[in-house]
């Protein structure tokens, strides 16, 4: 459980501040309709800087910018982010994770958030508080709930209290790192990395057919270096491979599996003995070159990350034989699956 400090003197005259400004931007507001984030943003400020008046924070409140983060500062030290919906409940996507454009000597943030779908009505909540999971637009960002009960923010799941969280130079990769293990069966993870610059991601999904000749063989050849399950007889052995086809190449395949697996048997001479194998081991069989030459290039993390297993061995391609033949259900006349691959090297 991550816990909160409790409001000091300071604090609880910025909450007084707060309260005082809720009154007079729901006074304020009243009878108007098809109000914008713009405009609010303004109204909270206009009537935050009244509500100030006769107060420590007379003449310090201040709004921030377009793009900065929080929408208005106090004393220097405290910040708003004003939100707003037209709908009738508490939730909204909030600020990026990265807070890339926050406000320096800021320490503590609070939400203003005005709900005008049913009742008008105004909250204000320091913002950790009302942060229950992490979403996914052109960069991370929080999503904000409202009504989050204590205890149930993104940082008491994580186990990472917010002011440690979004000073560390690593964040996003504690992030991901805990929705990692939420991953069931099947899953994989979707996420635009924190060194965006260096993988820019198309806003474009295209067909697997859409792909170059050259992408379409780099993922055939990756997916089986990454995901040695679809090698064995699982009916999701082919899921994880089609979330890293949409994660790493923008594309969607409805038929992945045709991919690996159309066509008859194959007749392939291994060991010195004929053996009938099924086209995903035939596929195997004539990619062993460029399989043998991309399990050197590819990034250690990325291999232990899919692999599910933080000891990547010096011999990676003995490694990864290992988890083939565990996988490959198909082993006649004592040829095993590791045999057929480095028949593919002669």
């Amino acid at each position: 459980m991550i816990y909160v400090a409790k409001p000091n003197a300071k604090e609880k005259d910025f909450i007084a501040l707060l309260e005082k400004s809720r009154k007079l931007i729901l006074a304020f507001l009243s009878g108007k309709k098809n109000i914008s984030p713009t405009y609010f943003e303004a109204i909270v400020f206009e009537q935050m800087r009244e509500a100030a008046k006769g107060t420590t924070f007379e003449g310090t409140v201040k709004q921030t910018g377009t793009h900065a983060f929080p929408d208005i500062i106090a004393n220097k030290y405290f910040g708003v982010e004003v939100k707003m919906t037209a709908n009738d409940h508490w939730t909204s996507t909030g600020n990026s994770v990265l807070e890339s454009s926050r406000i320096e000597d800021v320490e503590r943030i609070y939400i203003v958030f005005g709900k005008f779908g049913g009742r008008l009505d105004i909250r204000y909540r320091l913002y950790q508080e009302c942060l229950p999971e992490i979403s996914v637009t052109h960069s991370p960002r929080y999503r904000i709930n409202m009504d989050l009960p204590l205890g149930k923010s993104i940082f008491d799941k994580i186990g990472v209290d917010y002011d440690t969280l979004r000073k560390d130079d690593n964040s996003i990769q504690k992030i991901k790192n805990y929705y990692r293990s939420l991953l069931k069966e099947g899953e994989e993870l979707w996420w635009i990395d924190q060194d965006g610059d260096d993988k820019a991601v198309s806003p474009i999904i295209k067909p697997f057919r859409g792909l170059s000749d050259k992408e379409k063989e780099n993922f055939v050849v990756e997916a089986m270096i990454l995901f040695p399950e679809m090698f064995g007889n699982s009916s999701t052995k082919f899921e994880r491979a089609a979330a890293y086809l949409i994660a790493e190449y923008n594309a969607v395949s409805a038929s992945l599996r045709d991919l690996f697996t159309a066509g008859g048997q194959i007749k392939l001479k291994v060991k010195g003995k004929n053996v009938v194998v099924p086209q995903l081991a035939y596929r195997l069989h004539i990619r062993a070159k460029a399989i043998e030459k991309k399990i050197k290039d590819l990034d250690a993390k990325t291999l232990a990350y899919y692999w599910r297993n933080d000891k990547l061995e010096s011999d990676r391609l003995k490694q990864w034989k290992k988890l083939l033949n565990d996988k490959f259900v198909l082993v006649k006349s004592g040829v095993k699956a590791s045999d057929i691959f480095d028949a593919g090297l002669l």
